[in-house]
């Protein structure tokens, strides 16, 4: 029996890219990593419990579809970056800042009392 190979034009279809495009396009593009609860809760290290509350709550960033939960892992590192401490010196340098403002004013009011009282 001879086989009859379909003629190209119903296997190509010239509006499709190539395969290669198609996939290197969802490769490039990091928000495209889902990942499902254990594998969030050990990225985090915390408790599967922990991560479940947390989406009940609406405290990490996470999509739904039906009863899936997904995270995207973009989201997730944006996420532990805001929820991030500042750094000491941060911190240090809005007391200073903070203190050498009441200061500054503080003398400014002394200043302006001692002239009217002159």
């Amino acid at each position: 029996m001879e086989t009859i190979d379909p003629p190209l034009s119903d296997t190509l279809r010239d509006d499709w890219p190539p395969v290669g495009k198609l996939l290197g396009k969802v490769l490039d593009r990091p928000q495209a990593i889902l990942l499902d609860t254990p594998q969030i809760a050990a990225y985090l290290n915390v408790e599967e419990s922990t991560i479940l509350d947390w989406v009940r709550e609406n405290y990490i960033p996470h999509i739904k579809f039906q009863n899936l939960v997904r995270f995207r892992k973009t989201d997730i590192d944006a996420w532990l970056d805001k929820q991030a401490a500042p750094d000491r010196m941060t911190i240090l340098q809005e007391i200073r800042e903070g203190v050498l403002d009441d200061l500054l004013e503080d003398l400014q009011t002394c200043l302006r009392r001692g002239k009217a009282s002159r």
